[in-house]
């Protein structure tokens, strides 16, 4: 039984890397369409420094959690297709060629 070499452990660094920083760019860009099509309101409420720039509720708060989302869920879908593509691989081993 060939046994499926592409385990959590060890897609996960590589996964995070590629998931989250492709993932926030796409955030980035959600987060900026939908802050145009909707308004940020006064300009005070553009996030400002500190954790005020992590607020969910001012311009650059709500840009930087979406990045956050996406980044995270991005990561999430990687592993689990290199998981699942192992699993595959090692069922395809085992099975006789045809």
């Amino acid at each position: 039984m060939s046994t499926n070499k592409l385990t959590v452990m060890k897609t996960l660094p590589i996964a995070l890397i590629a998931g989250v920083t492709t993932g926030m760019g796409n955030g980035s860009v959600f987060g900026a369409a939908v802050m145009c099509a909707v308004g940020r309101g006064p300009y005070e409420s553009w996030g400002g420094w500190g954790m005020e720039a992590y607020d969910p509720g001012t311009f650059s708060g709500f840009v930087d959690a979406m990045m956050f989302l996406f980044g995270i869920v991005c990561a999430i879908i990687i592993v689990a297709a290199w998981v699942k593509h192992g699993t595959l691989e090692a069922a395809a081993k085992v099975a006789p060629a045809r």
